[in-house]
């Protein structure tokens, strides 16, 4: 739980993928909240979480079902893609 901490301590916004899934989906949506992201200057960090055994964690246990890619503040899931809010509940 400890290495949780650092996520939930952390003001930047991390938007959370899988580079590695195999996935078509997964690409396709990272690339469009990062569009987003860019277009409205929100800046980001970008996470694999298959590569980051830390953000692999926070996923499994905070992510409640939710599918990557989707964002991450202060150790919150704020939103997912195609779910309309992303945007607005990072402003």
């Amino acid at each position: 739980m400890a290495e949780l901490k650092v996520w939930d301590t952390d003001p930047a916004i991390y938007l959370f993928t899988s580079l590695t899934a195999g996935s078509s989906h997964i690409i396709t949506a990272t690339s469009r909240i990062e569009t987003i992201l860019r277009a409205n200057k929100i800046p980001f960090k970008g996470v694999d979480t298959a590569t980051n055994e830390s953000a692999k964690k926070l996923f499994q246990r905070r992510a409640s079902g939710k599918k990557l890619p989707f964002i991450v503040k202060e150790g919150y899931v704020l939103g997912v893609c195609g779910t309309g809010f992303v945007y607005e509940r990072m402003r």
